[in-house]
């Protein structure tokens, strides 16, 4: 059933048997700035009929069933109700009205309680039509008082149609938009609030959607959807642009709806219509990045829409925001001249910018064994294979550092940390972002060991002694073979 809110035009009505606005025979309805597709629909609630000749006075009879409407507020504050005939058989009434002293206009409630009445009574249109481009015309329609009604709820009027009438579709629809909050930048003036931002895996990221109140339309219902590498938290916080919060009896958050969304926000029609055309409120909530996300390319969208009108049935466009998050490429090698060798059994932790060594889980099926951030994880040593290679994904843009654990059988382990910095760039308007490490566009970080002999001992007697030995033993025998052959020379 439709609950439709809208705005009144301040239209004077003169119901009692003053001057009247008079054309005689029928009257004509005309809506301009109408909505392509939208349904307009008129309700007849009284018959008009004049009382003379010039049609400058007359009498309002109320329409079957819309006898309790005249009879209770709020149109008892604007009317007065007169039974002036009771059918013995069917015990139908016939009630006349007139306006009350000093009125000549109505307040808003009267259109939006006319609209309830019929809908919450099954009162059929008088008739109704199809906007089939910006005009609405209702022609031939009996002269009376008309309540006018759209599927879109943004236009609700009271009318005669004494004489022809034009009505204007404001055409003010609601709203809404979406912001992803960049943790990174919390402390600057936007508070970091903007169409992307990147992450770790396992990082709560933080959304928030502005919604935009257009004049009268009603069923508010926010639809949010995100990729599968997000997971909602169910947190969900409404608040006014002055920050306050808003009771959460004005909402209702349904998870998993059936219309397919991660999630469906419908708002009180009630809460709605206390808040002026133009007026702001924001829904809060937030996501976590998991295993399933997506890594560097395409990233991880959430989007958002809102419904209205009759049914929920009309909607805005669809806003989004894209979240990403990176991957570095680690090998590990030694040089043979010019040759390089890749080296396997390195071993490595990533370490965060305190100097603690992050948790990971090992992604299965991969060619280069593949590591994902992981905060339950239980892998932080992490080992090149046969290539000398390994991967590590999830990663946020930050300051990390690259020890070495182990080096492999021969070769010298690293002496100190290599420093791994990622840095990124976000495209705000086509959602995209770019990263860098090391200030370089993301290649494999290449770790070289090297190897070599012996270094010099300290302590002992050393070698010296031994050299020492053998030339003096070397000296004594050339002596001893000199001696030698002088004495053969003299026998």
């Amino acid at each position: 059933m439709k609950k439709l809110f809208a705005v009144l035009l301040a239209l004077t009505l003169v119901l009692s048997m003053g001057t009247i606005a008079f054309a005689a025979g029928t009257g004509t309805i005309t809506i301009t700035n109408a909505v392509d597709g939208a349904d307009y629909e008129v309700y007849k609630m009284l018959s008009f009929a004049p009382s003379n000749e010039a049609g400058d006075k007359g009498i309002y009879t109320v329409v079957a069933g819309w006898e309790e409407f005249f009879k209770t507020e709020p149109a008892t504050k604007y009317f007065d109700f007169k039974v002036v005939e009771t059918d013995p058989e069917t015990n139908v009434e016939t009630i006349t009205v007139t306006t009350k002293d000093k009125i000549d206009a109505v307040d808003q409630t009267l259109a939006k309680a006319a609209i309830a009445y019929a809908e919450e009574n099954s009162i059929a249109a008088t008739a109704t039509a199809e906007a089939a481009g910006a005009t609405v015309e209702f022609t031939g329609l009996a002269l009376g008082y008309y309540a006018i009604d759209t599927s879109l709820g943004t236009l609700c009027a009271l009318t005669n149609t004494n004489s022809d009438f034009t009505a204007a579709e404001k055409n003010e629809k609601p709203d809404i938009d979406k912001f992803v909050q960049e943790d990174s930048e919390m402390n600057q003036a936007d508070e970091g609030w903007g169409k992307v931002n990147d992450a770790d895996i396992d990082q709560v990221v933080n959304y928030k959607s502005t919604i935009t109140v257009g004049l009268g339309a009603t069923n508010y219902v926010m639809h949010d959807t995100m990729e599968k590498g997000l997971t909602f938290n169910n947190d969900v916080v409404v608040k006014l642009a002055d920050g306050t919060v808003v009771a959460a009896e004005n909402y209702t958050v349904t998870e998993k709806p059936a219309d397919g969304h991660t999630f469906d926000v419908a708002f009180n029609n009630d809460f709605i219509a206390g808040l002026a055309k133009g007026t702001q409120f924001t829904v809060y909530y937030s996501a976590t990045l998991n295993e399933n996300a997506n890594i560097v390319v395409d990233g991880n969208d959430n989007t958002v829409k809102l419904s209205y009108g009759e049914d929920s049935t009309w909607e805005t466009a669809e806003h989004k925001t894209t979240t990403y998050t990176w991957k570095m490429d680690v090998l590990k090698f030694t040089m043979d001249g010019e040759n390089k060798i890749t080296l396997a059994g390195a071993k490595f932790q990533l370490l965060d910018k305190d100097g603690n060594a992050i948790k990971f889980t090992e992604v299965a099926g991969t060619t280069v064994p593949t590591y994902r951030v992981d905060a339950e994880g239980t892998v932080t040593e992490i080992t090149t294979d046969t290539n000398g290679k390994f991967e590590l994904v999830g990663l946020d843009e930050g300051v990390y550092k690259l020890h070495e654990t182990e080096a492999p059988a021969g070769y010298n382990k690293l002496t100190a940390d290599l420093d791994v910095i990622i840095t990124s760039e976000y495209n705000e308007t086509a959602l995209t972002a770019t990263y860098k490490i090391n200030n370089a566009d993301p290649a494999t970080i290449e770790v070289e060991n090297k190897t070599g002999g012996l270094l010099p001992e300290t302590g002992g007697i050393g070698t010296t002694i031994f050299y020492i030995v053998g030339i003096t033993l070397m000296l004594g025998a050339a002596i001893v073979l000199i001696s030698k052959k002088r004495m053969k020379s003299f026998a």
